[in-house]
């Protein structure tokens, strides 16, 4: 009478911890090329700025926002561990 659902999973992974791990992961590492990218690009934008004080103020803007994203990045993982502890556990 009762449907198998263990038949139901092809994903290759055994639970969901395991999956939203692997995600997590992904995420974070895929965010960082992205992010080093972006420092990479706002280093060419100063150098290609030509002592234009617009476009130098342009560069280190996107500098900044890039290195804040990277510092978010590297955080994440300890915000992430933080809400699961606080709000997702059972006591």
């Amino acid at each position: 009478m009762f449907v198998d659902l263990s038949t139901l999973n092809n994903s290759g992974y055994s639970d969901l911890i395991t999956f939203v791990s692997t995600v997590l992961n992904f995420a974070i590492s895929f965010s960082v090329i992205i992010a080093v990218i972006s420092i990479v690009a706002s280093g060419f934008k100063f150098i290609l700025s030509l002592g234009d004080e617009k476009r130098i103020k342009e560069a280190s803007r996107a500098l900044a926002f890039s290195l804040v994203g990277l510092i978010l990045v590297f955080l994440s993982p300890t915000i992430i561990q933080f809400v699961i502890d606080q709000f997702l556990t059972t006591k």
